[in-house]
């Protein structure tokens, strides 16, 4: 990359991010590079002295869910959950909620598991690069030490009467012994790190009375479980400022969390104050008014979701409040999944980036399927359940509070619905389900994909977004996987809508102008434009429209394009593989000249690491008007 390059690149972040960004990205690179940075994360630091373990089996209770002995809910031993449970105990997990992968030995902790790469445990974190061609992707090597596995065990041991208490203490002794504090490439996170101490707090309520909690092993929990909130601390401005997405939201609450149980750790006071307002202050900035939220995936939606239900049910067990802004972002943030929530599947869009997380697990449905999560959130909200409901035993882990925090029940809306915060607008019936995203960016982008369009039938996802596959995959599939290319909308040139940048930077970022939406006497329309592509001119608009017929799967979706100077328009879609055999899809151009379709040979990652071969369509023309209809062959 040459030096003129570098510049124009830098110029072009700092348009986009503003200068609170990029002044602390120059400071923490130069602290980083001195050493300096390094420095307030201490390798084998002075020994925490904590509650001894009678007292910590009181402030345990603290957390959100009860003790294995005083759990308050139905044994429901279902076959599903044992086979799972058996075959984490034998050492076997799938890797976000995808890949399978067998784990026996105490150096599994820092070996990836797809490479074999060994990271040194003895090397500080700020050492350890998180992208490495020689490594692999590193959320492979962070994916057990979140310890989210360990959901299953408690739900097992609950649902069958069984004791893996001193398995799940093993875990946590092998887990030290690899992972040095502040060394290696299970510190390279905070959010992990975050996790991590969540996961662990809530293991140890549930087998705190068990005999292999002794008061050895308790002191050692709670010393590691120290420090690594002290680099959370110690690391916040990163998240809040360079990244400022969940990784703030999940870290701030654990602040909070771990600064109220245990008031009597050095600097557990400011943790507590501070944690609890940027908390705060991250749900009002990251969920819009309307409910979407900032990163644009349906994905780490729910993993916020996730988060407030743990925020919600823990603050409210203290007997504290949060500022009503998260409680109004919280009832507007499940109206707006609820609505997107296919009624037929529980799924919702593959739409942004998955990278597989579900941070807390306590239910055997697939990992698409969101009505736990939903379920849990409503109850934490409005103390009880979905109407109708059968998903809740997330719900009861994480409780219900003593009095509804809100007054009125969330309800999903009606069938046609405009989220202009976040520029998402749907129609949704009985057997069908429209998705349609025409947003403005003001938070940075991670998919250019304006102007997508999902379709639904019957509980099939028939025009389908082509998923995220990897964070850390080779150019080729990032080109392809966050490109324009693998989403149901338009190039010109074949070009993305904005300009890749590096790891997950988008420049000219593409702009919405407006969208809206209106019922009509046959059925609904939606309309949005863009200004986009602007590496080519500054200029080019993207107006698509798309008509749904009430109480039939037909749809017409209109492309107009202003702005050409003979340049190629591609109308690209993405089908599943039974489209062809249920659906008909009739292309033509202003004139209404049928256009035919180029197949091409892509991709489709419905999980996070995997990907299948998957044609897709792409019909061209120079046309400035291109019409798409789809129908059922029945019709």
């Amino acid at each position: 990359m040459g030096i003129f390059h570098k510049i124009s690149l830098g110029i072009e972040i700092w348009k986009n991010m503003g200068n609170r960004y990029m002044w602390f990205r120059v400071r923490h690179e130069v602290e980083k590079k001195s050493g300096l940075l390094a420095k307030r994360f201490p390798i084998n630091p002075t020994k925490i002295k904590g509650p001894g373990l009678s007292e910590a089996r009181q402030i345990l209770d603290h957390w959100v869910w009860h003790s294995a002995e005083e759990l308050a809910l139905s044994q429901v031993p279902a076959n599903e959950l044992k086979s799972k449970a058996l075959s984490i105990l034998d050492g076997n997990l799938l890797l976000f909620n995808s890949i399978p992968h067998t784990f026996r030995n105490d150096e599994d902790w820092i070996v990836h598991p797809e490479t074999g790469y060994r990271y040194n445990n003895q090397l500080h974190w700020t050492r350890i690069p998180d992208m490495s061609p020689e490594a692999g992707d590193i959320k492979y090597v962070w994916e057990k030490s979140r310890f989210s596995y360990l959901h299953t065990i408690l739900r097992y041991d609950h649902h069958f009467g069984e004791d893996h208490s001193e398995w799940v203490f093993s875990e946590l002794d092998s887990w030290i012994r690899m992972n040095p504090i502040n060394c290696g490439p299970n510190y390279r996170c905070s959010q992990e790190i975050s996790l991590r101490v969540f996961n662990w707090l809530g293991a140890l309520q549930f087998y705190k009375h068990k005999p292999g909690l002794t008061e050895e092993r308790w002191s050692r929990y709670y010393h590691n479980m120290y420090w690594q909130m002290h680099h959370v601390w110690e690391n916040i401005e990163f998240s809040r400022i360079a990244v400022r997405n969940n990784h703030a939201i999940t870290e701030t609450l654990a602040m909070y969390i771990f600064g109220t149980m245990f008031p009597d750790a050095p600097e557990a006071s400011k943790w507590k104050i501070k944690g609890k307002a940027w908390f705060e202050e991250e749900i009002a900035y990251q969920i819009y008014p309307d409910g979407s939220y900032l990163q644009f995936s349906m994905n780490y939606h729910r993993v916020v979701v996730q988060l407030l239900t743990l925020a919600i049910r823990f603050s409210e067990k203290q007997g504290e409040n949060f500022q009503p802004v998260v409680y109004q972002r919280a009832d507007k943030t499940l109206r707006f999944l609820q609505f997107f929530q296919d009624p037929v599947s529980g799924e919702l869009p593959n739409y942004g980036a998955n990278d597989g997380a579900l941070f807390f697990q306590f239910t055997d449905l697939p990992y698409r399927h969101y009505s736990s999560q939903l379920n849990a959130l409503h109850a934490a909200l409005y103390g009880q359940d979905v109407s109708g409901s059968v998903h809740n035993e997330e719900a009861q882990w994480f409780g219900y509070p003593k009095k509804a925090l809100l007054p009125s029940i969330a309800t999903i809306p009606e069938k046609l619905q405009v989220f202009g915060s976040g520029g998402f607008a749907g129609i949704k019936e009985k057997d069908t389900l429209t998705f349609f995203r025409s947003g403005t960016h003001k938070d940075r982008p991670s998919q250019a994909d304006n102007h997508h369009v999902d379709l639904w039938f019957e509980g099939e996802n028939i025009l389908r977004d082509a998923g995220s596959y990897k964070y850390n995959a080779g150019e080729e599939d990032i080109r392809f996987f966050f490109g324009t290319r693998s989403h149901n909308t338009v190039m010109i040139d074949s070009q993305d809508q904005m300009v890749k940048g590096p790891r997950f930077v988008w420049m000219k970022w593409s702009q919405s102008i407006g969208l809206s939406a209106r019922e009509e006497e046959n059925g609904w329309t939606i309309s949005g434009e863009i200004e986009a592509f602007r590496q080519i001119r500054k200029g080019l608009h993207h107006k698509r429209t798309v008509h749904k017929v009430r109480g039939k799967a037909t749809w017409t979706i209109t492309d107009e394009i202003t702005g050409l100077k003979g340049e190629d328009v591609q109308v690209i879609w993405h089908p599943s593989p039974e489209f062809g055999k249920k659906f008909r899809m009739t292309v033509s151009d202003v004139d209404g000249t049928v256009l035919s379709p180029e197949v091409q040979s892509g991709w489709y990652s419905g999980l996070y690491g995997t990907k299948e071969e998957a044609a897709y369509w792409i019909f061209s023309s120079q046309s400035t008007k291109i019409t798409t209809q789809i129908s059922i062959n029945s019709y």
